[in-house]
């Protein structure tokens, strides 16, 4: 007597769609983290350079315009992954109550020409440079800061200066929240040669 197929049985077929159906039901919601998502890693600053003379090296983006304030001794920035390096200069007032050592300037707060050049881990497609210039508060637990513009760039290329808006040229951090993007990337010191 030959021997029966076992997928002649309907029990059998059945049974084995209904074992494929709960697999690919179960396994479905966490397919992308059994196959582990590749995402490629967000753009980051790798290095940064500010000061009254053109930076030395090749770099990615590099602006020469009136944006040092001689006031500024230092610097610290913020970069956001949608393509936004915010830059926040700050005088001898301010690095002191943050708790670093500086020398006193004299100054008188004008602005200057000078050069802030960018280097990063990938290529941007967009860029925007904004630079904030800060003031020291007289109660030493606020820091006022205002902006000096922004300037854009696609594909690399330049693609002008954006002066801010009268109204919103302005803001006034606490010294915490200062420390923080410290904390986050560091104090640069400007490089005046």
């Amino acid at each position: 007597m030959p021997m029966k197929s076992p997928f002649k049985s309907r029990v059998v077929i059945l049974s084995l769609v209904a074992f494929v159906a709960i697999l690919v039901l179960s396994i479905g919601p966490w397919w992308k983290d059994l196959m582990g998502g590749i995402t490629p890693a967000p753009p980051n600053v790798t290095a940064i350079y500010l000061g009254p003379s053109p930076p030395e090296g090749k770099w990615q983006f590099t602006i020469g315009d009136r944006l040092l304030d001689d006031c500024s001794v230092a610097y610290v920035y913020n970069f956001t992954p949608t393509g936004v390096l915010t830059v926040y200069e700050i005088d001898a007032g301010t690095l002191k109550a943050l708790g670093f050592e500086t020398n006193d300037t004299e100054c008188e707060g004008n602005l200057g020409y000078g050069y802030l050049a960018v280097n990063f881990t990938q290529k941007l497609e967009t860029l925007s440079i904004v630079v904030w210039t800060s003031k020291s508060s007289s109660n030493g637990n606020e820091v006022y800061f205002q902006e000096i513009g922004s300037w854009k760039f696609v594909n690399g290329s330049y693609i002008g200066y954006i002066a801010p808006p009268m109204d919103k040229n302005y803001m006034l951090l606490g010294l915490e929240t200062v420390k923080e993007m410290v904390n986050e990337t560091g104090i640069h010191y400007i490089n005046r040669r």
